[in-house]
């Protein structure tokens, strides 16, 4: 019996220590899954990249083709930025700015993320809202990331051409 009664301690422990091994075996190999800020980082920069190279032509959006744009060889942030200078001047382009940004991050920036478009002005000190999507507030964020561009546009008039800037293009984004 005494036999017996050590084969069974034994074979206990072996399965104790097997236990025990599989289970640190589990838990160091698990991975805690982290959000990551490159993803986004990534996302927002080719978002900037992207207002920065695609011409208002190549763009294929309902709105923006029915406003019927003159200076079509524009690229898209120059084209929000003369927007801009006609909503300062004297037009109340508020509207067409909103709609038009909120067509061109469409597909770009995902709906689950919250988007600002503010452009400061540095010849009038303005600093306007320019768009403003927002799934959650950003105060209560944990990853907010800003991207920002200076512009300068040249501008024609009936009478005269200018050059208009520097104006600063600051786009954030959050989860």
């Amino acid at each position: 019996m005494n036999k017996r009664g050590a084969y069974f301690f034994v074979i206990d422990a072996l399965i104790a220590a097997s236990v025990i091994f599989i289970s640190l075996i589990i838990i160091f190999t698990s991975h805690r899954m982290v959000p990551e800020s490159s993803p986004s980082l990534r996302m927002i920069e080719d978002y900037m990249d992207f207002l920065t190279t695609t011409k208002v032509n190549q763009f294929q959006g309902g709105y923006v083709t029915s406003l019927n744009i003159t200076g079509s060889d524009n690229t898209l942030l120059e084209q929000l930025v003369e927007f801009y200078y006609y909503n300062t001047s004297s037009n109340d382009t508020s509207q067409i700015m909103w709609n038009f940004t909120r067509e061109i991050s469409k597909g770009v920036v995902p709906d689950q993320r919250g988007l600002i478009v503010y452009i400061n002005d540095s010849i009038n000190n303005r600093y306007s809202l320019i768009y403003n999507r927002s799934v959650s507030p950003m105060e209560k964020s944990s990853l907010v990331l800003s991207s920002k561009r200076v512009i300068f546009k040249k501008i024609t008039n009936e009478t005269n051409t200018i050059i208009y800037g520097p104006v600063i293009l600051n786009v954030k984004v959050w989860v």
